[in-house]
């Protein structure tokens, strides 16, 4: 397959997920580590086809787009989203989620940052937007160093866990 939106940096390749990325959405989708902060879970393989599926409508339809970050020993480190993309009103949301071996080294910021700047440019995106929980200190800290801000708190707005959660809404704009 050909890529058509790629993207680097000198340690990251950011390429469009693929068909043959679903075993690795799995593996992120089924570790409890990493969905401990969202609202989706898939326990088997099979069951990541929806996950997938979900890449490929958003694409088509121009809503949205995810990548897959790969580090510069190749492996597969995560993933960024795009979502509700409004092109008229330039803004569209922003989700992305981590292997935890790759926390802390840099690789969330380095390819937030591009994509980021990418988009802004390329498709004239002027506002994203994140949900994030309260206490997902990581991810808020990851935000906050890209230069996002806080924009409200959405008191008990999902329910997961048998509990509802607080969500945060963050922010850049580009200009």
């Amino acid at each position: 397959m050909t890529h058509q939106f790629l993207v680097t940096t000198a340690r990251l390749t950011l390429r469009e997920v693929e068909i043959g990325d679903q075993q690795k959405i799995f593996e992120g989708f089924s570790n409890p580590i990493v969905t401990k902060y969202m609202d989706i879970t898939y326990p088997t393989f099979e069951a990541t086809a929806e996950q997938m599926l979900w890449y490929e409508t958003k694409r088509e339809n121009g809503t949205g787009n995810s990548w897959a970050v790969i580090n510069e020993h190749q492996a597969f480190i995560g993933v960024i989203s795009t979502y509700n993309l409004h092109s008229l009103h330039r803004r569209c949301e922003i989700g992305y989620w981590f292997f935890p071996e790759y926390w802390g080294k840099g690789y969330g910021k380095e390819s937030m940052d591009i994509l980021l700047k990418t988009l802004a440019k390329q498709q004239n995106i002027h506002r994203f937007v994140a949900e994030v929980e309260p206490e997902n200190t990581a991810s808020v800290a990851l935000l906050n160093s890209l230069g996002f801000n806080r924009e409200a708190v959405f008191k008990e707005h999902e329910f997961r866990n048998n509990q509802f959660a607080d969500l945060e809404i963050w922010a850049k704009i580009f200009n």
